[in-house]
């Protein structure tokens, strides 16, 4: 896999080839307005006036004293098999690189979902988020000029929430929706590392195991305890004490398949038989073995413990388990807890099916009882 520090040169050095630019595509941000202290959603569009484009490069600058943000893939990127590596080069500008190990074109739509965290002493007003040093390529490696339009945030007088339900993200594939007992969830939100600690966070009272603490954002487990409702409040306290909570959807499961990208889309985090990380360039073979690993199964049996460090008895979903690869059911061997990783963590081992069709992007879905993950890909031979 190549890092972030690899890719914005690739796509810088294409552009500089000086080959004729294509026609035009279009990237945009929404604008919203928020209070001080708040966590708000902002999506980053794209819109495609020209030929197929494959990869796109772009920046975006704003007042960083008063402002943070984080990102997420969105729909139409996820779409179209691409991953998103995100990187700060600077206080108040962000970086993100839409691209895969494949030539399709990028689909019309959200191409990041972005929070934008204001900091609770931000002064009212407007702060305008910029476009800066956007690129493009097609799937033949030329470039496509981009044009873009810019956002902003208008800070008012309006009471916080520094976190929102949309924040609360599977935390395998970064999508909102319904939690399940024992899924790893990564939560986004305005300052939430400092409202976490040292309190912590609960869902109907049941402490959650913290797996990461950051300024803007915070991975946990959701409790097994709550195995059985249809709704959970999640509560924690602001920075400034007061308490907060946000009602949430409960599911008997919620899979999300974890990605090499981290970025929740992409390739899967996928092991062949021989142990390697699968890739172009190391495809499994068809009847082959391959491992995934996923979150949001759901209760187990024996029941899960939360924070439990997985060692001698390995808890199986109850819910029964199936996997397609290239649209084909793949043989199932083992479903279970994956050894030495936190309870909520699950290993699925299957058979890649012989009749697919090979190729270096093949879809993989696990769906566990009526639930099914976002597809990742897989390379098989």
């Amino acid at each position: 896999m190549r890092s972030l520090a690899q890719l914005g040169p690739v796509l810088v050095l294409i552009w500089l080839t000086g080959i004729e630019a294509g026609q035009c595509a279009t990237l945009s941000i929404q604008s919203s307005a928020t209070g001080p202290g708040s966590s708000v959603p902002v999506t980053v569009a794209f819109t495609n006036e020209s030929g197929p484009i494959s990869g796109l490069q772009f920046d975006l600058s704003f007042d960083g004293t008063a402002l943070s943000v984080t990102s997420v893939i969105g729909a139409a990127a996820r779409a179209s098999g691409k991953a998103a590596y995100v990187s700060a080069p600077a206080s108040g500008r962000v970086r993100v690189v839409i691209w895969e190990l494949n030539q399709d074109p990028i689909s019309d739509g959200v191409l990041v979902n972005l929070f934008v965290n204001v900091t609770a002493g931000a002064k009212l007003g407007a702060y305008p988020i910029h476009f800066e040093d956007a690129l493009a390529t097609g799937p033949d490696g030329k470039p496509v000029e981009v044009s873009t339009s810019d956002g902003g945030l208008t800070v008012e007088a309006i009471s916080p929430a520094p976190v929102l339900a949309q924040g609360v993200l599977n935390g395998a594939s970064l999508l909102s929706g319904p939690v399940a007992p024992g899924e790893m969830i990564t939560i986004m939100g305005s300052a939430i590392g400092s409202s976490v600690v040292p309190d912590g966070i609960t869902f109907d009272g049941i402490a959650a195991p913290l797996l990461y603490v950051g300024a803007e954002q915070v991975n946990a487990v959701v409790p097994f305890g709550i195995t059985g409702r249809t709704i959970t409040k999640l509560e924690f306290s602001s920075p400034d004490g007061t308490p907060f909570s946000i009602l949430l959807p409960v599911a008997s499961s919620a899979p999300g398949i974890f990605t090499l990208s981290a970025s929740g889309a992409g390739r899967g985090a996928i092991l062949n038989q021989d142990s390697t990380v699968n890739s172009p360039d190391n495809p499994a073979a068809r009847g082959s073995i391959v491992v995934l690993y996923a979150t949001g199964a759901g209760q187990t049996t024996p029941p899960g413990v939360d924070g439990a460090v997985v060692s001698a008895t390995l808890p199986k979903p109850l819910l029964p388990v199936s996997v397609q690869i290239g649209g084909a059911d793949a043989a199932i061997l083992y479903a279970g807890a994956a050894p030495q990783m936190i309870s909520g963590i699950i290993q699925v081992n299957c058979r890649v099916p012989l009749q697919i069709d090979p190729g270096t992007s093949v879809p993989v879905v696990l769906t566990l009882g009526s639930e099914s993950s976002a597809t990742v890909s897989l390379a098989v031979r």
